[in-house]
């Protein structure tokens, strides 16, 4: 597992809308979110490819928390 941040690195997505497919992620991280078309993907692994000055990491998808309803200071007036 690799620490350091690259400029670019290939993420294998998994869940959501694109499980199964690859995104770019600059300086992804384990542990960080990326945003792919507006879904979030949390950073699991980033490794190495031996040979290769790449990176590759693997994201699973987070599901963005759904907005507490609000209630209103003041209740409506008859």
């Amino acid at each position: 597992m690799s620490s350091r941040l690259s400029a670019s690195v290939t993420v294998k997505l998994r869940g959501g809308p694109f499980d199964g497919k690859s995104a770019v992620a600059y300086g992804a991280f384990v542990g960080g979110l990326i945003d792919v078309n507006h879904r979030k993907y949390r950073v699991t692994k980033v490794e190495t490819i031996p040979g290769w000055t790449e990176l590759v990491a693997w994201a699973t998808y987070e599901e963005a928390p759904k907005p507490k309803p609000r209630l209103n200071d003041h209740p409506a007036r008859p």
